[in-house]
């Protein structure tokens, strides 16, 4: 009578074990790309999508390519956090269900089912790039885009997808309970929150995407000094760390005793990586490179040199080469008020010029402009009395606060030069009374639809006058509440019949002894009541 005698643990066969890795994880691929955490993700990144195109569309339509390719990172961490999800509730299905202790008769061990869930991740991740792809793709075929696509911006967001999944395998693998993935997606979104209050500060680079000051001008792409290309090395070196501890979470794939034969190349992969995080991780963190410095005070005092220009009719116009684009709208606001003057003011010559100032930041915010520089500048460059732009634009009333009011600051500012002969100059705002208020308000918004959708924005969101400052500085224009009242009850009126009057009284609307009852004479529409003294600067 034989004895049975219960069989010793072999190695584990070897000769298919990449044909079933690879078939595992094209079963977890699916599996994860149907969890309801990945679908509820995706359905959100779609829902933000699908408002930007329809009820957001406005806000889209004059996009600069270089901050569109940052911007686009955000809402691809609602999909790193249904992918970091899923990844970890994959694993932990066998513990779940309580079937984990089969597993161990499986050919795979638990180092090869880990891999197969790693590489199930790369579906979900070539699904945040073509969203990545096709959205900038997108912006950038609409006619009023800008600027140059920044790739490695492009790729940050599915990078984070790809660290989120690895994390949540060896978050898995490390932890074992449901629990540990939850509050890390909320640890990273606090974390993400943070970074972007202190979007000036260095440490945000350590984080999944690095905010920038959403209040601050677009720049040249040459101007931005953002380590992208480094932040993204960052990202793969810590999905490489975060991918190879995974698979050394348990090293008995093999009989007892004997070494695994990839044991020491993951350590050395994970090694490299540490190393290349900390290098990445070093050149984030770096100031401006003093060569950007220089460049960006010379872009701001001295554009001139730095700029293209181009001439139509009377006008020249010069801007960074990358927003040259941007000329077409500047002279559909150029056209639109001169086309309301009378024809020696139309003839004219004007020029119009993009400024910087203070680039990357708020701190221009009630600073003194560089005048003396830009005046010899323009003086160089044969284009003296040139009215600045800034680099945002807007379709008015669609785009943020921000934007929509560098609309109605361009087209008031060439309006008032029609009117006064030269833009504000001085360090100060410049209060501008009776007729020339309303006329310079006027010829301003019924430019173009954009400008008057901006004033009538502007004023919806002002108490009193209206003030628009150039480019943020101590220098522009101030309007009391009557003047700005009456102007845009003016663009209610059809433009025509009010651009007859003001060409026929031009001399005398522009008079600066103008009073608003004459001016309200001049155009045939009754001028509100006056208001108190004490609420007007003018007398």
């Amino acid at each position: 009578m034989s004895t049975l005698t219960a069989a010793r643990p072999g190695p584990r066969p070897t000769v298919r074990t990449r044909g079933a890795v690879a078939a595992l994880a094209r079963t977890e691929a699916l599996r994860l790309l149907r969890h309801p955490a990945f679908l509820a993700s995706v359905a959100a990144y779609l829902a933000l999508w699908a408002y930007d195109l329809t009820l957001g569309a406005d806000a889209q339509r004059y996009p600069v390519l270089q901050d569109s390719s940052r911007t686009g990172q955000p809402p691809l961490l609602l999909i790193a956090a249904g992918t970091l999800l899923a990844a970890d509730f994959g694993v932990l299905r066998g513990r779940r269900h309580g079937v984990e202790p089969v597993y161990a008769v499986l050919v795979l061990g638990r180092r090869a089912r880990a891999a197969a869930h790693l590489l199930a991740l790369l579906p979900a991740v070539a699904l945040a790039a073509a969203l990545a792809v096709a959205r900038i793709l997108h912006l950038a075929a609409l006619p009023g885009a800008v600027g140059t696509i920044d790739w490695a911006e492009v790729a940050t967001g599915p990078a984070a997808v790809l660290f989120a999944g690895v994390l949540g395998v060896l978050l898995a693998r490390l932890s074992g309970s449901l629990a540990t993935a939850s509050l890390t997606v909320a640890g990273l979104a606090v974390l993400t929150f943070v970074a972007a209050v202190q979007n000036t500060s260095g440490w945000r680079w350590l984080t999944l995407v690095a905010i920038e000051d959403e209040f601050a001008q677009p720049l040249p792409s040459a101007l931005l000094a953002r380590p992208a290309g480094w932040h993204l090395l960052w990202l793969a070196a810590l999905s490489t760390v975060c991918a190879a501890l995974a698979l050394l979470r348990d090293e008995r794939d093999t009989a007892p005793g004997a070494p695994s034969r990839t044991t020491g190349a993951l350590w050395t992969c994970a090694a490299l990586a540490v190393v290349l995080a900390a290098l990445a991780g070093a050149l984030q963190l770096r100031p401006v490179p003093d060569d950007i410095a220089r460049a960006r005070t010379l872009a701001t005092e001295h554009p001139a040199r730095e700029q293209d220009c181009s001439t139509r009719g009377h006008v020249t116009y010069c801007a960074f080469p990358e927003f040259t684009g941007r000329i077409r709208q500047w002279d559909g606001v150029v056209r639109g008020i001169l086309h309301r003057t009378p024809a020696q003011t139309a003839d004219a010559r004007y020029a119009v010029r993009q400024r910087l100032f203070h680039p990357g930041s708020q701190a221009s915010s009630g600073q003194p402009l560089p005048q003396a520089a830009w005046d010899a500048d323009d003086r160089r460059a044969h284009t003296p009395g040139a009215v600045p732009v800034g680099t945002w634009w807007s379709a008015g009333s669609a785009g943020a606060d921000a934007e929509s009011d560098a609309v109605a600051e361009f087209s008031a500012l060439f309006a008032y030069r029609t009117v006064t002969g030269a833009p504000p100059h001085e360090p100060r705002i410049d209060t501008v009374c009776g007729s020339r208020a309303v006329l310079t308000l006027w010829l301003a918004g019924q430019a173009t639809d954009e400008t008057r959708a901006a004033l009538r924005d502007l004023a919806s969101r002002t108490t009193g006058g209206l003030s628009l400052l150039v480019l943020d500085s101590s220098t522009g224009l101030a309007f009391d509440a009557r003047e700005s009242t009456y102007a845009v009850d003016l663009l209610k009126r059809p433009a025509d019949d009010i651009g007859a009057k003001v060409r026929a009284a031009w001399s005398e609307l522009t008079a600066p002894d103008t009073t608003t009852d004459r001016a309200a004479t001049l155009l045939g529409v009754p001028a509100p009541p006056q208001v108190p003294a004490g609420e007007r600067t003018c007398r």
